[in-house]
C-alpha cells in the first residue's frame, strides 16, 4: 500500500510532530487540531490531510470529554447538533459544486462574521437558535475542510474552561461520527487514509498527555482571548490557502 511507504518517510516524521502539538493545542483550548494541523499536513502531502485528522481527533475528543464529563451540558449539546446534521449534507453539496479555492473562501467568511459577531457583543449569551446555527457552520465546515470548531467555540467564548472542552469535545465527538460516515458513504475516503490516521494516533495520544500542564496556565480570561485568537487564525489560513489555490 501507498501509505505503508509514506509512513516509513522522513514527511511522516514532520506529521507526528505536527499532530503532537495539534493534539496539545486541541486537549487544552477546546479545538484546534485540524485547524493547525489540515493546513501544513496538506502542503506536506496531500495524504496526510484531511481525511487522516478526521479519523484521530475523534478518540481525541471522547478522552477529552471523559476528563471533563462533569461539565457536559446535554442540553446545549443537541441543539448544534441539530444543526451538524444539514451541516453535513450542505458540506457534501459544496464538494461537488464549488473548487477547492471557492470552498477555502466561503469557510473564512463564515468564521469572520463569527468573530465579529462575539467581539462586537460583550454580553453574547447562547440560546437555542444560535447554538443550532453555529451547529449548522461546524458541520459544513468539517466536511468540506475538516476545520469545524470555530463556529461553536466562539459559542462558548465566555464560557469556563471545563465548559468550553467537555462541550466541544462531545459535539465533535458524535458530529465526526457523522462526518465521517457521510464522507466514507460518498466515497470521499481511502484505506490508504486510514492507516495513516491510526499511525499518527500515538501522537495525539502524548498531546493529551502535555496539556494537563497546559491548561492551569490558560483557563480563564486567557482561555477566551485564545479562542478568539485561534478562530481568527483559521479564517486567515482558509483565505490565505484559498488565494494561492484560486
Amino acid at each position: 500500500m501507498e501509505a505503508l511507504a509514506h509512513i516509513a518517510s522522513p514527511e511522516f516524521a514532520i506529521a507526528f510532530g505536527v499532530s503532537f502539538v495539534a493534539a496539545a493545542l486541541h486537549s487544552t483550548v477546546g479545538f484546534g487540531f485540524s485547524l493547525l494541523s489540515v493546513p501544513v499536513l496538506a502542503l506536506l502531502n496531500p495524504l496526510f490531510a484531511p481525511v487522516p485528522q478526521l479519523l484521530v481527533v475523534w478518540p481525541l475528543t471522547i478522552a477529552i470529554v471523559l476528563r471533563e464529563r462533569h461539565a457536559v451540558e446535554v442540553r446545549s449539546t443537541l441543539w448544534i447538533l441539530a444543526g451538524r446534521v444539514p451541516g453535513a449534507v450542505i458540506g457534501v453539496v459544496l464538494l461537488k459544486w464549488l473548487s477547492t479555492a471557492e470552498l477555502d473562501v466561503l469557510m473564512s467568511l463564515m468564521v469572520m462574521i463569527g468573530v465579529a459577531l462575539v467581539v462586537s457583543r460583550g454580553s453574547f449569551r447562547r440560546t437555542s437558535s444560535r447554538e443550532v446555527i453555529a451547529g449548522v457552520a461546524s458541520g459544513t465546515m468539517a466536511m468540506v475542510s475538516a476545520i469545524g470548531g470555530p463556529p461553536i467555540a466562539l459559542l462558548y467564548r465566555n464560557d469556563e474552561g471545563p465548559t468550553v472542552r467537555a462541550n466541544l469535545g462531545l459535539v465533535f465527538a458524535i458530529g465526526l461520527t457523522i462526518t465521517i460516515t457521510v464522507r466514507a458513504a460518498a466515497g470521499e475516503m481511502s484505506w490508504d487514509e486510514v492507516l495513516i490516521g491510526a499511525a499518527l494516533l500515538p501522537a495525539v495520544w502524548l498531546g493529551l498527555r502535555a496539556s494537563r500542564f497546559l491548561i492551569p496556565r490558560v483557563d480563564g480570561p486567557r482561555l477566551r482571548n485564545a479562542i478568539v485568537i485561534v478562530a481568527g487564525a483559521a479564517a486567515a489560513l482558509l483565505l490565505v490557502r484559498g488565494g494561492f489555490n484560486w
